[in-house]
């Protein structure tokens, strides 16, 4: 098992580094509250349980969803403005470089 320092090491040292944002860095899942803002949350929220089981690939489902929401710039900035993100416990630690 790697130490946590271990981790932190290799992490600080890495070229680069790739995080899934949604319920990952941010605790909020975007596309859904983005589906929210435009009133098709629950046409939303089916295509992903049918992607989540495996029953639509995953291009295939956010090109749906993102076809089923079509925000305009005004839904777009309400949820911006209304719905900010709230960052998951630790993750400025691990960002931070100044943390040991």
């Amino acid at each position: 098992m790697v130490s946590h320092s271990e981790l932190r090491k290799l992490f600080y040292s890495a070229d680069a580094v790739c995080f899934d944002v949604d319920s990952t860095v941010i605790k909020e899942e975007g596309i859904a509250e983005l589906a929210k803002v435009c009133g098709v949350e629950d046409a939303v929220s089916e295509m992903t349980r049918r992607a989540m089981g495996g029953a639509v690939p995953f291009k295939a489902a956010l090109t749906e969803r993102l076809a089923l929401i079509r925000p305009s710039r005004e839904q777009m900035q309400r949820l911006i403005a209304e719905h900010l993100p709230h960052l998951t416990p630790g993750i400025r630690e691990l960002v931070n470089p100044a943390t040991p």
